[in-house]
């Protein structure tokens, strides 16, 4: 059953509303628009933070063609993942939530009855590790993270097929199973940032198939899909 006045933050891959040509899709995140404005609109707080998906990447790949640094390369990451977070927000506005972009996690106020819309934060952290700080920030009782696999593998399901889906892992394990980068727009499903605040405030964080936008209403209502990264230690449930 979905519980009324539990909050939540959505980190809504920039690869689930675009392709890998940088093209937007535009029913996927008319779908979110949707989901989210019923979910607010009936009384469930949902945060959301956006990333900047493959154009991100493009641009930072031409910056390095450049020699830009890597701060560079990061800046223009995060300002590519707010234009995105900016068009979600005034989505929803037009449905009439009260959504507000924001480029701080310090301007996000819990009791407020405002729907924060966030993308990129600081160079060397993943929009992820911004989910994870704008759910210790605003107490959430859940992190959904919506990317466009199933769940947490053994191994890159997109490289790997024999890869298995684990539906239940702690952060301690996730920290050993991902090869954590810190590449400009190569960021893994969590970086180190992420993973330690997750670790420190005991986020639960349910990762899901955000292709589907339904997944993220299951996620929501505590249905068994996509995987749980809880605090507890030595949690792997194949």
């Amino acid at each position: 059953m979905l519980k009324k006045m539990s909050v939540y933050v959505l980190k809504l891959g920039g690869h689930v509303i675009m392709d890998e040509l940088g093209r937007l899709n535009g029913n996927i995140l008319s779908s979110y628009v949707d989901l989210i404005s019923e979910l607010w609109c009936k009384g469930f707080k949902l945060h959301v933070v956006v990333g900047g998906g493959a154009l991100a990447r493009f641009y930072i790949t031409f910056l390095q063609g450049l020699g830009a640094s890597k701060v560079i390369q990061d800046a223009i990451g995060i300002e590519t993942a707010r234009v995105n977070a900016k068009l979600l927000a005034y989505g929803l506005q037009s449905k009439g939530v009260n959504a507000t972009f924001v480029s701080d996690v310090s301007s996000v106020k819990w009791f407020d009855d405002e729907l924060y819309v966030l993308g990129g934060l600081s160079p060397g952290q993943s929009t992820t590790a911004v989910a994870a700080l704008l759910a210790e920030a605003v107490n959430a009782s859940k992190l959904i993270v919506a990317t466009d696999v199933d769940g947490v593998y053994t191994d890159d399901p997109k490289k790997n097929p024999s890869a298995r889906l684990l539906k239940r892992i702690s952060v301690g394990d996730v920290a050993n199973l991902l090869k954590l980068e810190g590449e400009p727009g190569s960021y893994k499903l969590l970086d180190g940032v992420a993973l330690q605040v997750v670790s420190r405030s005991k986020l639960v964080v349910h990762v899901v198939n955000g292709l589907e936008p339904l997944n993220v209403r299951r996620a929501v209502e505590g249905a068994d899909v996509g995987t749980i990264i809880s605090s507890e230690k030595n949690t792997v449930q194949r």
